[in-house]
């Protein structure tokens, strides 16, 4: 598939992933903004992992494969314009959470109202739940984690020197190149 064509069918996914969030939030008797801003979080955690997932598939594929059998494999993903998908899937999120009138269609009704037939059978009811509490740990796993990355300093480039690496500027006596004789 074309990458052109690849990036209209994520498009069109990631707007109805939005506007099926949104019929949960607004139908679900007990939704109110918590549960919209909370649904609208992990909806985001989500889009952006799947972009990074994309970003690392790119990345390993151009490192274990060469750099021309990647170049056979079509262009390489834009980044730009994967993270304006998500702005613009989020947007979509909070102008219909803004104008709920909006939200209803065949399409996205559909999709509702099957995923809460699945729901409410009894066996894969309960596998539906089983997997949708896995995955909202693993969110907020991430989520912490990379609170974390931005809280120690990490994601900005400050790096600790470790005493054990040696820098230009400071050499440990007992680390030795590859290319020193060792006595």
């Amino acid at each position: 598939m074309s990458y052109p064509l690849g990036l209209a069918f994520k498009t069109v996914q990631y707007l109805l992933i939005a506007d099926v969030a949104i019929l949960f939030c607004t139908n679900n008797p007990n939704g109110n903004l918590s549960t919209s801003i909370t649904t609208g979080l992990i909806l985001l955690m989500y889009f952006i992992g799947k972009v990074q997932n994309m970003q690392f598939r790119a990345m390993m594929s151009i490192q274990i494969q060469g750099r021309n059998l990647a170049e056979k494999q079509g262009p390489k993903p834009k980044m730009g314009i994967e993270f304006g998908i998500v702005a613009l899937a989020m947007a979509v999120f909070c102008f219909l959470l803004w104008k709920p009138e909006f939200r209803e269609n065949a399409i996205s009704i559909w999709f509702y109202t099957n995923i809460m037939d699945i729901e409410n059978t009894p066996i894969f009811g309960f596998i539906f739940k089983i997997v949708g509490f896995f995955f909202t740990i693993g969110m907020l796993l991430r989520m912490f984690n990379a609170f974390s990355v931005i809280f120690s300093g990490k994601a900005f480039g400050k790096k600790d020197n470790d005493h054990n690496e040696p820098t230009k500027n400071n050499r440990v006596d007992n680390h030795f190149d590859d290319y020193e004789e060792v006595d």
